[in-house]
């Protein structure tokens, strides 16, 4: 191996993701998908809250008005 060849090597170690120490290691039933997938639902929730909020009954009946259909 060239010197050239160890630092690349060196390199990619240096890049290489690193797992989150509060992720922990994933297992053989996908470690805490189902943690992260709820907090991820729980995020839409309070954006489509925060959506509709500032949202007018106007703004609304024209959003829906003015949805893209197709390849529009």
């Amino acid at each position: 191996m060239t010197s050239r060849e160890r630092e690349r090597e060196r390199e990619r170690e240096r890049h290489a993701p690193q797992p989150t120490p509060e992720a922990g290691p994933a297992g053989p039933d996908g470690g805490n998908l189902d943690a992260l997938s709820a907090e991820g639902a729980a995020f839409l929730a309070a954006g489509a809250q925060i959506v509709n909020a500032a949202l007018s009954g106007n703004s609304e009946a024209f959003l829906a008005a003015n949805r893209q259909q197709g390849g529009q």
